[in-house]
């Protein structure tokens, strides 16, 4: 038997052998990878979609009046204790040492204060914008998993994750009008003071 005989023969073996492997259910490694559907997904710009969100530019106007009216408060405190400083300065001729001094501790024990009611405030308003943004957040995630379902989508990137994209993969749009819808403005609770 010559060498290109036995290929013949062996090639013959081998197919003879791979059809009664498949009749068996038995596919190559390749074939076996073929035969799964590939994933399905899409791509959502999530900082887009909050960004213009009407539930988070509302968030961010109530937030924006909170912080003004705070300020308004604040400076005329900062006044008043800006007047007792000037007067304090000017009864310093008349007054004691002993008695400025204690004058003196009494308005920096005021200022401290009103630093921390200022810091204290900052981070009553932080806390209410990031609570009323993970309103939004879970509300997104709602909507994003509700597309994912209705369109058989197996993943769904964030766009700051992914480099290319073609548009049909896009749910942005889509995911910010029902967002618009199902959530269009987060109710803003006053902090505490």
């Amino acid at each position: 038997m010559t060498y290109s005989h036995f290929l013949a023969l062996f090639g013959k073996t081998l197919t003879a052998g791979l059809i009664l492997a498949a009749s068996w259910g038995w596919q190559p490694p390749e074939a076996a990878a073929d035969a799964q559907p590939a994933p399905r997904f899409a791509i959502i710009d999530v900082q887009q979609v909050l960004r213009e969100s009407e539930a988070v530019i509302s968030l961010n106007r109530e937030i924006e009046k909170l912080r003004t009216a705070y300020q308004g408060e604040l400076r005329e405190k900062e006044e008043d204790l800006r007047g007792a400083d000037q007067e304090l300065s000017r009864q310093r001729t008349v007054i004691s040492d002993e008695v400025f001094a204690q004058k003196r501790q009494a308005l920096e024990a005021q200022v401290s204060t009103l630093q921390r009611e200022v810091q204290g405030r900052k981070r009553a308003l932080d806390r209410t914008f990031s609570t009323g943004l993970a309103q939004v957040q879970a509300e997104l995630a709602k909507v994003a998993k509700a597309i994912a379902e209705e369109r058989g989508l197996d993943l769904i990137f964030s766009k700051a994750t992914v480099v290319i994209v073609k548009p049909e993969f896009e749910i942005t749009a889509e995911a910010s009008k029902r967002l618009n819808q199902r959530l269009p403005s987060v109710a803003v609770q006053m902090p505490q003071k």
